[in-house]
């Protein structure tokens, strides 16, 4: 099979076992001599039927547990995934080696990598390794002395959120009020837009950003055109308009007017902005400004 077709299948492993909690999709994918082995398990789990114990376990004591594929190799007849997992230990105590944890409510991210065997277009092998004792401190098991559990980020509510993007968009972007960078960003705070090769970061980094943009364009303004809230998430596409008076991407100041519609994708935690993600149209900025002609054909 392809390493496109296999990738497919290790797909349908996380999501539809884990996300979707259909467990009878194992019977699909996994071959008759499948095997799952775990560091913190001192025996692998052979076969179908024994690996639906774990799996029961696991959606048992973290009811709606979340895994997204972080990022997938493939070559042959392996794949292998960095994955993440999110939850909150809300259901039964979590059976581990050094005895049942009951559930506290706290929630949990937990890093890992599986190893993906595919023989025939069926799972074979699965060998995986996950930060176990992070999971253990995060959902309430001290393990060293005088160390504490780290705290989960705050989930802060949606107007709490909007109001922090209303106030990048307004304070920032449009008045250029820099000290408000310090507010309402995280200090590992990263800025990621495709016409700079490496993130802005930090809030010294963002000030700069911006100082260069008003520069380049004094009456910039941004008008958000929509938005979307989900969780910690905010997507927003706008419009920016302004005059080109300073240079700009290696462009000399042309005094033309432009017109930009982009989206920015904000990532926020405890209320501040943790990461930006832009997707706008660079191509036609710079042809408004005149560094690019325009085709007449298509």
């Amino acid at each position: 099979m392809s390493t496109d077709a296999n990738k497919a299948i290790v797909r349908r492993y996380f999501y539809e076992v884990f996300n979707e909690g259909n467990i009878t999709t194992l019977e699909e994918i996994c071959g008759p001599d499948f095997i799952f082995t775990l560091p913190t398990h001192a025996e692998p789990f052979r076969g179908v039927e024994g690996y639906k114990g774990l799996v029961n376990m696991l959606i048992g004591s973290f009811p709606g547990i979340h895994f997204a594929m972080e990022d997938v190799l493939a070559e042959g007849d392996m794949v292998l995934t960095r994955w993440t997992a999110r939850g909150n230990h809300t259901g039964k105590p979590f059976p581990t080696a050094i005895g049942d944890i009951p559930a506290q409510g706290k929630s949990f991210l937990l890093e890992g990598m599986s190893w993906h065997r595919i023989v025939n277009g069926k799972i074979a092998e699965v060998i995986a390794n996950e930060d176990s004792l992070g999971l253990l401190q995060q959902i309430g098991q001290g393990i060293f002395p005088r160390q504490t559990a780290p705290t989960p980020p705050e989930q802060t509510s949606p107007e709490v959120n909007k109001e922090t993007v209303s106030r990048y968009f307004d304070e920032v972007m449009n008045q250029g009020k820099l000290e408000a960078i310090d507010e309402i960003m995280a200090a590992n705070f990263a800025f990621r837009i495709p016409t700079l090769p490496d993130p802005v970061r930090g809030h010294n980094g963002m000030k700069q950003f911006v100082t260069g943009l008003r520069n380049a364009f004094p009456d910039v303004q941004f008008t958000v055109e929509r938005q979307i809230v989900e969780g910690q998430k905010i997507g927003c596409r706008y419009w920016l308009t302004g005059t080109h008076k300073g240079e700009f991407l290696g462009i000399a100041p042309t005094g033309k007017s432009v017109k930009d519609v982009g989206n920015d994708l904000f990532h926020l935690t405890g209320g501040q902005i943790e990461e930006i993600w832009v997707s706008e149209d660079s191509l036609g900025l710079i042809q408004q400004l005149g560094a690019i002609a325009a085709s007449a054909t298509a």
